[in-house]
């Protein structure tokens, strides 16, 4: 985030450098500043394309309406009718989209400046191209200079917040119940919470609206709902996890679900490496199939038609194995995500 800022500022620095070194006059190289910051500050979109398609309509947006701002400004009548239609449609076009928003509010921004200092219609088209230059070194800089692709960041981001989901679940499937164990299934708790959050601080720094595509499954929204239902998962088998510790009738499946849950914590590793690489995929049908079995091991034991104390660990069980599967559908679900080339969509 830190070269994310730096990145804005060499471009405004640049934009204004430029605009001095061929000689411009101090009220041509503001609006230029003005421009320029347009485009390094109201960016939105999870792809760097986006991002493009973003600055260009700003850009466009503000190089047609700043001389009909700097006219209008001249007339208080006109000025307050043209700033009502402006401000309306400014905040009426949040329903296209964060992306239509932002570039919505860093277009009446700019108006704004231009119908604070009213003058000539062809000292507005002096400051459209202003603008315009200002805008297009931004443009250049960050979109072909320094680019940064938000789809990099975050899938790094998501394969960060999968990787302590995973230590996460690798301390509670080798948990003994002793205290030290119950200390450090805490703290990777908490530090798994913190990833996800993080994750989504990143979307909200981007303008990335974090819900926006959670009915369609697509964008960055796709990989956020899978961490959140994975850590959820792991909640839940952290909660059933030694089940039926007492009964030595459940010691043999214990053991055989110890030994499913040990494989299954390296499938994070993996799918995390995914989402930094876009390359790879896991082969779920062994876990399963040791699930399943499970499943089936549990009802021919028919514990839950002996006395009460064996249907309540057999109810344990059963939770336990749920869980479990219930994890295995979260990572088919992430294994069919594609990340690579551009936003998270399942294939």
């Amino acid at each position: 985030m830190t070269k994310y800022a730096l990145k804005s500022v060499a471009a405004c620095v640049a934009a204004i450098f430029l605009a001095w070194l061929v000689g411009s006059e101090a009220g041509t190289i503001q609006w230029c500043a003005y421009g320029s910051l347009a485009v390094s500050i109201f960016r939105s979109g999870s792809t760097l394309a986006r991002r493009k398609m973003v600055a260009a309509a700003i850009t466009a947006a503000t190089v047609c309406l700043v001389p009909v701002s700097t006219v209008f400004g001249n007339w208080p009548g006109f000025l307050e009718v043209y700033l009502f239609l402006l401000a309306f449609a400014v905040f009426f076009i949040p329903v296209l989209g964060m992306s239509a928003a932002t570039a919505g509010i860093g277009t009446l921004i700019v108006n704004m400046l231009a119908l604070t200092s009213p003058d000539t219609f062809a000292a507005g088209l002096h400051r459209s191209v202003a603008l315009f230059f200002g805008a297009s070194v931004s443009y250049i800089v960050l979109f072909y200079v320094f680019p940064m692709k938000p789809e990099q960041v975050l899938n790094r981001a998501g394969a960060v917040a999968l990787t302590d989901i995973g230590d996460y679940f690798r301390a509670v499937a080798s948990s003994s119940g002793s205290d030290d164990d119950l200390r450090e299934i805490a703290q990777v708790h908490e530090r798994s919470v913190e990833s996800i959050r993080r994750y989504r601080s990143f979307m909200e720094a981007m303008n990335v609206d974090p819900v926006k595509h959670l009915g369609s499954y697509e964008g960055p929204s796709a990989l956020y709902a899978l961490l959140v239902r994975m850590f959820e998962a792991v909640v839940g088998l952290a909660n059933s996890r030694q089940f039926a510790d007492h009964s030595p009738v459940f010691s043999g499946m214990r053991f055989k679900f110890s030994d499913i849950a040990g494989r299954s914590s390296v499938v994070f590793d993996v799918l995390a490496a995914r989402l930094s690489t876009g390359k790879g995929e896991v082969n779920l049908g062994e876990i399963e199939k040791g699930i399943a079995d499970l499943e089936s091991e549990l009802l021919q034991l028919g514990a839950y038609k002996r006395d009460a104390g064996l249907r309540d660990e057999f109810l344990e069980a059963w939770g336990a194995i749920y869980g479990l599967r219930n994890l295995v559908l979260e990572f088919t679900e992430m294994n069919r995500l594609s990340c690579s080339g551009g936003s998270c969509s399942v294939r």
